[in-house]
């Protein structure tokens, strides 16, 4: 399996996570957060931050990267994020139709790239440097923690609310 096809296989895999939550607890949160392998956020917290996380993180980054010589790229603040798009006010249908959107747009620009573009270098917060290379890797490794948080929701849905949600 390729990066690339694991970045394309995450909006599937994060639509999945999301249907076992029923509608009237996408915004709930638990009390306490301890555990939290990701940011703490609701389930459709999540779904908005990796879609803004998408377009104006990483798609920047990549481009700057690409563009700039030895780039500084800003880390975004994503609880900050939310209170500026209002993550409770949008609709997880067209969230999730943007994300998948954002997502493709992504991949086939990285794919687009010749093989010299992958050692590009930036400076990227407490990362230090990093290749465009190393930012695809940890939009990986973002993915992943995004999907860990949703398990982890999941588990205290389950506790706390005593849902029973299935495993699926």
């Amino acid at each position: 399996m390729t990066i690339f096809t694991t970045l394309l296989a995450m909006p599937d895999q994060f639509a999945r996570l999301l249907a076992q939550v029923p509608a009237d607890q996408l915004d709930w949160e638990p009390a306490n957060w301890a555990g939290i392998p990701s940011e703490r956020f609701s389930a459709r917290g999540h779904l908005c931050h990796l879609l803004d996380i998408e377009t104006q993180g990483y798609q920047v980054r990549f481009r700057r990267t690409l563009a700039e010589s030895l780039p500084e790229l800003a880390s975004l603040d994503g609880y900050q994020l939310a209170l500026d798009h209002d993550y409770p006010r949008q609709d997880p249908a067209v969230q999730l139709d943007r994300f998948r959107t954002a997502r493709l747009q992504t991949v086939a620009w990285l794919r687009a790239r010749p093989s010299s573009a992958w050692q590009r270098r930036a400076r990227y917060g407490g990362y230090g440097e990093v290749t465009l290379d190393g930012l695809v890797r940890l939009l990986a490794s973002h993915d992943h923690q995004h999907l860990a948080g949703m398990q982890w929701l999941l588990m205290r849905l389950n506790a706390d609310l005593e849902l029973a949600l299935p495993l699926e």
